[in-house]
């Protein structure tokens, strides 16, 4: 009987160190506020490299901006950027006014790193939001102005109900082919009503949305705002609109009782009020109804909007002007066009591209990459592997931080020694301009530094790429194949730019026939 050894599994008993980063603001470019600012990016920046249980990820550190909004803070969107990307455990800040002034910002921002795992620690308040306890203090403390704000909010919105219910409700913005009479009721823009009845003809002779928009471009019919540029979805909401039979339907938008407040379409969530002939009509009722059933059939038979989702939606761009293309039916095919091309063929002069043909480039690329036993992409990971087994950047990362915390230093003591008169302006401005010189060095080589670790990022990603392309089937249309490899499409009419998840082109050339 052969003899059985065990080989015992390997246990890693070094714990894994936690990854901190820190946030430091202030509000305005005075010197006050910069001394401030340079002693917060110097205090979190010793702290955290001192702790031989944390590494410092990054300091991120916004000035001279209000805390009011995160929209303008760049500095705090990218913390958030790289907390998504999994690169945090922890965030220091030195009190919740710091992180943010908008308790709505604040509140959602703090719920988002808590689901990512990512806890945040104000030391001021001594809270820590790993706690439950924590938590619920937070929520408190904007408690009031929440339900202040829900309070008002509902309301309106019963106001609202009410004037519909009982028929009083004014709109505030009349639809094409209507304009206000003296005291507010509908008046026929008979100009704009040729328009409406043209469109409605049109569609019950057999033309499309698209082609509608196309047909009226070419006759430079303007909109009301002056644009000659007509879309597919603007005709489709006139063709549905019953405001143009002399009916009146309240109600088709609600919105959500909680914060964010957001309008969305009435799908039988919130009552709706309908008034028969309350207007002039612009339509039959005949024809209305004739087209509501010639949507219905059509939306049956290609989906509804007539644009079914793809994997190819929203990642097809345009090589010539860059704008997206858009999915639509066409002699019984289904192709890809330009938005500019399709609006009008002078502004860009990229052609359509049928669905077909991109499937079969996007096969074509990835049995060249099967073919090459996926040499490219072993060399684009060894690269990555290589950039992995060199890059050492913690230390120079905290070197640069803390060389710029005492150039900001530098900075708040010339600004002060200027503002008491002990230097004069030639030497402060000489001086200020060497300093912001040199700060914006700094900045430079830590983003660059930043840079390299962002392409340590694609390491996981090239694997797990190089696993999916060895063992996909090329000669068939996987989707969760494709969703996985490819980042973005580019298309002129000379080849098909394939942009993989890990930042890797290929080129397809296309084929001049087409």
């Amino acid at each position: 009987m052969p003899q059985v050894h065990v080989v015992e599994p390997v246990h890693s008993h070094e714990p894994a160190k936690l990854r901190v980063c820190a946030y430091a603001r202030v509000s305005s470019d005075s010197a006050d506020q910069l001394n401030s600012f340079a002693s917060q990016v110097r205090y979190y920046t010793n702290l955290i490299s001192s702790n031989e249980d944390w590494t410092l990820v990054d300091i991120y550190a916004d000035h001279g901006i209000t805390g009011t909004s995160t929209a303008k803070r760049t500095e705090f969107r990218r913390m958030m950027e790289d907390c998504r990307k999994g690169k945090i455990d922890r965030i220091l800040v030195k009190s919740l006014s710091r992180f943010a002034r908008n308790t709505q910002d604040c509140i959602a921002a703090l719920r988002e790193l808590r689901r990512l795992g990512v806890t945040v620690v104000f030391e001021k308040e001594h809270i820590n939001t790993g706690t439950m306890a924590n938590e619920m203090l937070i929520s408190m403390m904007s408690a009031f102005a929440q339900e202040e704000s829900v309070s008002i909010s509902k309301n309106m919105r019963k106001g609202v109900q009410m004037r519909m219910q009982n028929g009083t409700y004014q709109i505030s913005r009349m639809p094409y082919g209507y304009e206000f009479g003296k005291n507010g009721e509908y008046v026929i823009n008979e100009k704009e009503a040729e328009v409406v009845r043209y469109i409605f003809d049109q569609f019950l002779t057999g033309a499309g949305v698209d082609e509608i928009a196309k047909s009226l471009q070419a006759r430079e019919v303007r909109r009301r705002d002056g644009s000659l540029r007509w879309y597919g979805y603007s005709i489709g909401y006139i063709l549905k609109n019953e405001k143009y039979v002399g009916d009146e339907l309240l109600g088709k938008r609600y919105t959500t009782d909680s914060l964010p407040f957001k309008q969305i379409p009435n799908r039988g969530e919130s009552p709706k009020y309908h008034f028969a002939d309350t207007h002039p009509a612009i339509i039959s009722r005949n024809d209305f109804e004739k087209v509501q059933n010639l949507l219905k059939e059509r939306s049956n038979k290609y989906g509804a909007g007539h644009h079914p989702l793809h994997p190819f939606t929203k990642i097809l761009y345009c090589g010539g002007c860059g704008m997206p293309f858009y999915h639509r039916y066409h002699n019984n095919r289904e192709e890809w066009v330009c938005c500019n091309h399709f609006g009008a063929a002078s502004s860009c002069s990229t052609k359509t591209i049928a669905q077909t043909q991109l499937i079969d480039l996007y096969l074509k690329m990835l049995w060249k990459l099967q073919r090459n036993d996926c040499e490219l992409l072993n060399r684009h990971l060894q690269m990555l592997s290589d950039i992995q087994s060199h890059f050492h950047n913690q230390q120079g990362k905290t070197q640069y931080m803390n060389e710029i915390a005492g150039l900001l230093e530098q900075s708040h003591t010339l600004h002060r020694l200027w503002t008491a008169g002990c230097v004069d302006s030639e030497f402060f401005y000489a001086k200020d301009n060497e300093l912001q010189r040199a700060i914006r060095t700094k900045r430079e080589i830590l983003q660059r530094e930043r840079d390299e670790e962002e392409k340590l990022l694609l390491l996981d990603v090239t694997g797990d790429i190089l696993h999916i392309v060895e063992t996909a089937q090329a000669d068939r249309f996987e989707e969760d194949v494709f969703a996985a490899t490819v980042q973005r499409i580019t298309i002129d009419n000379a080849q098909v730019c394939f942009a993989l998840k890990n930042g890797l082109e290929f080129y397809e050339n296309r084929d001049e026939n087409e």
